[in-house]
């Protein structure tokens, strides 16, 4: 598949998960069935709600700005939808935390990152925080590149180590990788979480 077309895939999903985030919001329906929440929003959520705040001061502003009702009407629909966007942009980093349910942690990012790891594939979990250049949500790192950072706000703060490594399936391609580190917005307590329920799934 070519470079172009596997973008354009990408763009479209992208869009498509935006939507499907904020229709999600609106309905108050969280995908977190099933599962105990880890939050990971707060670490972009002033960012986030800043722009959303700029752009709606900025809708009016050039409603009166521009003296041409046909453009007039063009900048308002522009703007209401890239202050929707951005709303969607919020909600699915809100609709879509990790999960930590009976035998297994996702850790995900909004809707298009979900790494399943098995509580029984699990050696370790710890408090990590690292920070990361670039923009890309995931990354291998670390020395002989064995950890995929699922990166929020340039960010992790949890690092997982696996028994043996793993071949994780992305939107963004294959990882093989032996940690798996995240953000999570209380880490202490998400750490908490893990152990306890790792050590409940190997007493059963």
């Amino acid at each position: 598949m070519r470079p172009t077309t596997q973008l354009a895939r990408r763009f479209v999903r992208f869009e498509i998960d935006i939507w499907v985030s904020l229709a999600r919001a609106l309905a108050r329906r969280p995908d977190t069935v099933g599962g105990t929440p880890i939050r990971y929003a707060g670490a972009v959520s002033a960012v986030l709600w800043a722009f959303i705040v700029v752009s709606a001061v900025e809708i009016p502003a050039v409603h009166l700005i521009i003296p041409w009702p046909p453009v007039q009407i063009v900048a308002l629909f522009l703007g209401a939808l890239g202050l929707l966007w951005m709303a969607g942009m919020l909600a699915a980093h809100h609709m879509y935390p990790h999960l930590l349910t009976d035998g297994l942690l996702r850790v995900r990012y909004l809707r298009r990152v979900a790494l399943d790891l098995p509580l029984a594939d699990i050696r370790a979990v710890h408090n990590d925080l690292r920070a990361y250049d670039g923009a890309k949500s995931l990354q291998l790192t670390g020395p002989g590149l064995a950890t995929l950072a699922v990166i929020v706000g340039s960010s992790t703060n949890i690092r997982v180590d696996l028994i043996e490594p793993r071949t994780f399936h992305t939107p963004q391609g294959d990882f093989t990788a032996s940690t798996v580190a995240f953000w999570a917005d209380d880490p202490k307590a998400a750490v908490a979480s893990i152990r306890a329920e790792m050590v409940t799934d190997r007493a059963v």
